[in-house]
């Protein structure tokens, strides 16, 4: 299952819809004006509750993983 946004070909409406398998997303249309011509785009994601450390560990050349003494 996997959340999806969506552009509009027609009205240029942006939205999203739970996408449970394929034959779910052959049916996506526009809940503004009905159109199936619909562009599926790249989702930006956010992480939430992030800590300082993590953060610092994901910036990290070894990605946290190696005994660098960073985190």
């Amino acid at each position: 299952m996997a959340l999806r946004e969506y552009r509009c070909a027609k009205c240029g409406a942006t939205f999203e819809r739970i996408i449970r398998n394929a034959r779910d997303e052959r049916k996506v249309a526009c809940p503004e004006c009905g159109e199936h011509r619909v562009r599926r785009l790249i989702s930006r994601f956010a992480t939430a509750g992030v800590s300082s450390d993590s953060q610092e560990a994901s910036n990290c050349a070894c990605g946290g993983s190696c005994a660098c003494g960073r985190h």
